[in-house]
């Protein structure tokens, strides 16, 4: 029996061989611990077997795929609105008692009434507040007097532009599907039992009574467990397929995937997410657009007073309007990079140095630091020497491969000259 190492082909894989080609009593076993076949057979049968794994036992080509993602979004917001309240505090009396009412209206009053922080104020804020009226410090809770009148006009433009470039990148195996996951792990929920916590302190707040039993359900805000999770980022899964033209046909699954805004009093996080499957075929550093997206998005809202909004002109001052507009712009684009040997691996090494080099350069402070070169163990590489010994050894090793199968010559008997007995002379004869 022979033992031969099956080098890039994983033991197992090898399929039967056609019968009619070997004489017969031909046994093969793999043994996938050492990655080996065992070939029990004759020299000639084992010469076509070994001829066979040959041609099957290649080095499998690899490549290089570098995806690049183009995310742009602008949004762009208007809104303009006028507030506005009045009242007045007449003095009554009932029964001999003595009093004051207040009476106030108008559009978002509380907004003129309450006026925010100024350091909250945003855009262009113009109002004017008239005096305080009487007994009306204790109204709303916070010894503020209500004023005889107030208008605000609130005109706000915002505007944001984003730009998010991602260059994921993977290296796989001919016919071998590889996949890359770069992201995080988000709750979907952000407010898990607040509601039932607020319960306690109201509970606690009503003393003995009885909302006093409410108070129990606090506890209740920690029995709910954990929120939900889900993971978001960028999710590539592609399949390769080489041929001998550097050509490469890649079966691609590609995901984006990213957290959105939270709504409602429990944060419910909405998810945004963008996939891609196709299957392209492109030459080797070919860069090709595998999809993209590109959306307008406009909305108007207005909140008004009925029937008065609706004045023309004058309906202005009894209604706000907000307007927003969005655009984005998405561009999936990929290149491949054939690889055929160890020198294309290092090509791509020293490439990506160079980019994180320009990248420290441009960023960072400390961009003069040495670039990084990984260990190597020089006592494991073979030299020149060794490898013209290896390539004498293995032509050697098939030139005796080729002798043993060459058809053996059948020997021919060849009749001799009849042998020749010497004359016998008789005693006596004549």
């Amino acid at each position: 029996p022979s033992r031969m190492p099956w080098g890039s082909c994983p033991a197992g894989a090898a399929g039967q061989l056609p019968q009619g080609i070997l004489e017969g009593g031909v046994r093969i076993t793999a043994d996938k611990a050492t990655n080996s076949v065992i070939i029990t057979a004759s020299l000639r049968d084992y010469a076509q077997i070994r001829q066979v794994i040959d041609r099957l036992d290649q080095p499998r080509r690899q490549v290089f795929i570098e995806a690049v993602i183009m995310d742009i979004s602008v949004d762009h917001s208007n809104k303009l609105g006028v507030n506005f309240h009045g009242g007045a505090a007449p003095e009554v009396s009932i029964g001999g008692a003595s009093g004051t009412s207040t009476v106030y209206g108008g559009f978002n009053p509380l907004s003129t009434i309450l006026l925010p922080q100024p350091d909250q104020l945003q855009g262009l804020a113009l109002g004017v507040r008239g005096p305080g009226l009487e007994g009306t410090s204790n109204l709303l809770g916070t010894g503020l007097t209500i004023p005889a009148f107030g208008v605000v006009l609130n005109a706000l433009a915002t505007s944001g532009d984003a730009n998010v470039l991602a260059t994921p990148h993977i290296i796989a195996t001919d016919n071998v599907a590889a996949e890359i996951n770069v992201g995080e792990n988000i709750p979907l929920q952000t407010n898990v039992g607040g509601g039932l916590s607020a319960l306690s302190g109201l509970a606690g707040g009503a003393g003995a009574g009885a909302l006093g039993a409410l108070g129990g359900l606090g506890a209740l805000g920690g029995g709910f467990g954990a929120a939900p999770r889900q993971d978001v980022g960028t999710k590539i899964k592609v399949t390769p397929h080489m041929n001998d033209s550097n050509e490469v046909r890649l079966e691609l699954q590609e995901e984006i995937s990213e957290r959105g805004a939270s709504s409602g009093q429990l944060g419910v996080v909405s998810i945004t997410k963008r996939t891609a499957n196709t299957s392209v075929v492109v030459q080797d550093q070919q860069t090709v657009v595998i999809g993209g997206l590109m959306r307008d998005a406009y909305s108007t809202s207005r909140r008004k007073v009925p029937i008065l909004g609706d004045i023309p002109l004058l309906g202005a001052l009894f209604r706000q309007t907000e307007t927003s507009k969005r655009k984005t712009n998405l561009l999936l684009v990929l290149t491949p990079y054939v690889i055929r040997d160890q020198n294309d691996l290092r090509t791509v090494f020293e490439r990506k140095m160079q980019e994180r080099q320009e990248f420290l350069d441009r960023y960072f402070v400390f961009s003069d630091q040495t670039p990084y070169e990984p260990p190597r163990d020089f006592t494991r590489l073979n030299g020149l020497l060794e490898e013209i010994r290896q390539a004498f050894l293995d032509m050697d090793e098939r030139r005796r491969l080729a002798e043993s199968t060459k058809p053996r010559e059948r020997k021919t008997h060849e009749p001799g000259q009849p042998l020749q007995m010497p004359d016998v002379v008789r005693p006596g004869g004549g």
